[in-house]
């Protein structure tokens, strides 16, 4: 074979190894990050599907304004989210019935379906691929194929940047693009300046000396400029803290100036340019921006200063379980976060590479200036730095600088394995090197070991080389909606349609179809517990340790780390300081009339005893507009605490049951009266309001005659009936029970029919408790009594009748169905007319 033959084999085998490695990159970056996306959501996700889609019907209906949907500004999201939208309702159109515009507009904002979300979160795990690949790219002229090799498969498998990049938001794309920029400018001063040179912890394949000091402001360098502006001004896009690109560019640029006075001037142009090409790509790739290009990046400018120093954010900060780690948060949480070949790398290049480099000599100095490790260490330090000045903090703003940790790492390894493993650097090498390939593999297995343990749970990793799960739940708050699935998941298989008290409802929405609330509201039939707010005593420390003592009845657990408890409801309603006791909880969401209501009160320890311990009395609350009117006007008239004279007097407990070292609980009990009215109720002690309770009635009143099996639709059953005739009137009460929640607001009807040809002789038509107890109102299983009286009309004529009940919709008349297929109940009585004598 001829020598240009060989050469042409020798190159085609290159260029299959380079694809061969751009492509492994890429699915090993890939498959990690759309693995089971469908598994959770996390606490912003539904809120960046909607933001997306208000982006997207901004821009379909040519309101460039509105595609300014937040001032993040998180437009590289809200594109790729757009992306993912758009490629699901192609997918889905036919089943959609809508227009893109009119599905768009009626997607909501605290909600999102899972399958939604994952065609989103597609596009969000492309571009991070995506990403990945080029920071190899842009890696191997700086640090040489391998360091780049292994800085690629650091970050692909990196389980912080991984489980942020796997997610729609905005912290993975401008931690990746500020990567990218940072790399395309270095790229270009290191070709401007020392061209071929070797960096710390390189490669070892370039030539040390030679190059020469090359003037500055070639082509080459030129668009490295370019299309770093045109990353960083994505970056900008992606996320505020991100113009800290612009100091950092400004100091490198100083540097170029440092190390050759003359060039002032061309590298003062090249910085405009950096900074052209960075406005400009801000200003095109925004709509929002194509009407107002200076208002909008002074906004997003304005906008990033007021969030940094939100005190009042900062303040509203609290901490129980885990300590204001001030100025070191974001070194004690990137410590965490890091992967252990990560942290391994870093202090092998601290100890094997910069150690070697503290020689203060000029020369050295400008050796260093002219390292891409360097500006990458810098980049790390300064980018930290940055993010402490600011009040509001978070473990993911931190992420830009792990991309670059990466690097620098891969670097520390390559020189642990240059120093004592590759002993023979002399000989040639082939065009296709796979000297280290083993090397690189032995470390690219190491990542995935490390890694897939937690999929798809990625944000439950901590660093076990500073602790790991053991440590870090005593130091850092983590849980940003991870876990909350399974206690979705667990709610809908045991107690679908439940009320339930839990933070980031948004996460566990999807998987549960019950009414989701806020921790502490009333008739809460379950109240979840998650990590971050138990590490910062939410919602109080009392409550928790309440919480605790009584067991929870489901527990999250993801790879060591404790996440959410499930507890039985109701919610605990805590007390302003000063009060008396802590806190009160009824034991049920609801009294039920007839049945006995036991209520704990939640004391400071040693504050009462039981021979001290004060009365609870309950009263109808004087604004309830659901009591009857005897009771409204009695309570209105009587000089009560709650206005009304026949007050509930609870039993008093005989025991305190102490709760760790700072409560006790004692436990009252209210027998609630058979004929009290169902309604809102004050609680007192003594003469002290604590707060209300709602009674409602779940069994059938005793004096009422049993119906048997009478469902209405499966909605509303009637369970028992009592009928009064008179020579004027019939009288029918009913007791109506709901047998699913919400409901519908229906009219009942009562009629009485001529027995056999079914012709209405008189009837009324009415909701329940005269319209003021609608069915949309009622609960699941409540019991309802209600009175109907059917006047007899004058001219009733004699002979043989009946008396019917039922339910309908007054929207549109449609009468509720039997199981038999008739759509009313007849009561099992038969009323006879006989002429009455002149």
């Amino acid at each position: 074979m001829s020598k240009a033959g060989r050469a042409v084999k020798l190159k085609n085998k290159a260029i299959a190894a380079g694809v061969v490695v751009y492509l492994g990159l890429f699915f090993l970056a890939l498959l990690p990050r759309i693995y089971d996306l469908q598994r959770f959501v996390t606490a912003d996700e539904a809120k960046w599907v909607y933001r997306s889609a208000q982006f997207l019907a901004a821009l379909l209906r040519g309101d460039l304004a509105g595609t300014s949907v937040n001032l993040t500004p998180a437009v590289t999201t809200t594109w790729l989210g757009s992306l993912g939208l758009t490629l699901y309702y192609q997918l889905h159109h036919a089943a959609l019935g809508l227009p893109l515009l009119d599905w768009l507009t009626s997607l909501p904002e605290f909600r999102t379906d899972l399958p939604v979300l994952a065609a989103t979160r597609w596009s969000m795990a492309i571009a991070a691929s995506l990403g990945v690949i080029v920071i190899y790219s842009l890696a191997r002229p700086l640090f040489g194929a391998t360091v780049a090799f292994i800085g690629a498969v650091f970050v692909a498998l990196d389980p912080h940047t991984l489980s942020l990049s796997r997610i729609l938001g905005h912290d993975a794309p401008a931690a990746m693009l500020m990567t990218i920029s940072v790399l395309l400018l270095q790229q270009g001063c290191r070709v401007a300046r020392w061209q071929g040179s070797t960096v710390a912890g390189g490669s070892g394949d370039r030539d040390t000396e030679g190059q020469g000091d090359k003037v500055a402001g070639g082509w080459r360098e030129t668009l490295f400029m370019i299309l770093s502006g045109v990353t960083a001004g994505l970056a900008f896009l992606s996320k505020a803290p991100a113009l800290f690109l612009i100091p950092f560019a400004g100091l490198l640029f100083l540097s170029r100036i440092w190390l050759d006075r003359g060039s002032i001037g061309v590298w003062v142009r090249q910085f405009l340019l950096w900074g052209l090409a960075a406005y400009l790509t801000f200003v095109i790739v925004w709509p929002a921006a194509w009407v107002d290009p200076v208002g909008r990046p002074w906004a997003v400018v304005e906008n990033g200063f007021i969030s940094a120093t939100d005190q009042d954010e900062a303040d509203d900060e609290n901490y129980w379980l885990v300590p204001d780690l001030g100025p070191f948060y974001y070194i004690v949480h990137g410590a965490f976060k890091l992967s252990p070949l990560v942290t391994v790398g870093l202090g092998l290049l601290l100890f094997l590479g910069l150690a070697r480099r503290m020689d203060r000599s000029e020369q050295e100095f400008r050796t260093v200036l002219n390292s891409p490790l360097f500006w990458l260490a810098a980049f790390v330090l300064l980018f930290t730095l940055f993010m402490t000045l600011g009040d509001k903090r978070s473990p993911r703003y931190i992420l830009p600088i792990f991309p670059p940790l990466a690097l620098m790492a891969a670097a520390g390894w390559y020189q642990l394995y240059a120093t004592f493993i590759m002993r023979d650097q002399t000989k040639r090498r082939p065009a296709v090197d796979l000297r280290h390939l083993p090397f690189a593999a032995t470390l690219t297995v190491s990542a995935l070991v490390v890694l897939l343990p937690y999929a798809p749970y990625y944000f439950s990793y901590f660093n076990p080389v500073v602790g790991g799960p053991f440590l870090a739940p005593r130091v850092v708050k983590y849980g940003w909606g991870e876990g909350l699935d399974q206690v979705g998941r667990f709610l809908q298989r045991v107690v679908p349609g439940s009320r339930v008290g839990t933070p980031y409802a948004s996460t566990v929405a999807p998987y549960f179809g019950g009414r989701l609330l806020d921790m502490t509201a009333d008739h809460l039939d379950y109240v979840v517990l998650y990590s971050k707010q138990l590490q910062s005593g939410e919602p109080s420390p009392a409550a928790i340790q309440y919480y605790n003592a009584g067991g929870a009845i489901f527990a999250v657990t993801l790879n060591g780390l404790p996440y959410a408890n499930v507890f039985a409801g109701p919610a605990i309603q805590m007390l302003p300081p000063g009060t008396g006791p802590l806190g009160y909880r009824p034991l049920s969401p609801y009294g039920a009339i007839g049945q006995p209501l036991d209520v704990d009160v939640l004391w400071p320890a040693n504050e009462v005893s039981i021979s001290t311990l004060p009365t609870i009395t309950l009263h109808p609350s004087v604004d309830d507009d659901v009591v009857d009117d005897e009771v409204a006007q009695a309570s209105g008239a009587a000089a009560s605490p709650a206005g009304s004279s026949t007050p509930i007097v609870a039993q008093k407990p005989d025991n305190l049951t102490p709760v760790g070292e700072t409560m006790s609980v004692s436990r009252y009990r209210l027998n609630l009266p058979e004929d009290v009215e169902r309604g809102r109720y004050t609680l007192f002690i003594d003469d002290q309001p604590l707060g209300e309770i709602d009674l409602r009635r779940f069994e059938v009143p005793p004096n009422l005659s049993q119906a048997g099996e009478v469902i209405f639709d499966e909605q509303i059953a009637l369970v028992g009936y009592r009928i009064n005739p008179s020579t004027d009137f019939v009288g029918l009460t009913v007791a109506w029970q709901a047998k699913q929640a919400p409901l519908p607001d229906y009219t009942v009807f009562a009629q009485i029919l001529e027995a056999e040809t079914n012709e209405r002789v008189a009837g009324v038509d009415t909701q329940p408790r005269r319209g003021t107890l609608p069915t949309g109102t009622w609960l699941n299983g409540e019991v309802v009594v209600d009175d109907y009286l059917i006047a007899v009309p004058y001219d009733f004529q004699p002979g043989y009748y009946k008396v019917i009940v039922g339910l309908y919709r007054p929207d549109t008349g449609q009468r509720l169905l039997l199981a038999d297929g008739q759509d009313y109940w007849t009561v099992p009585w038969t009323f006879i007319r006989k002429d009455q004598p002149d």
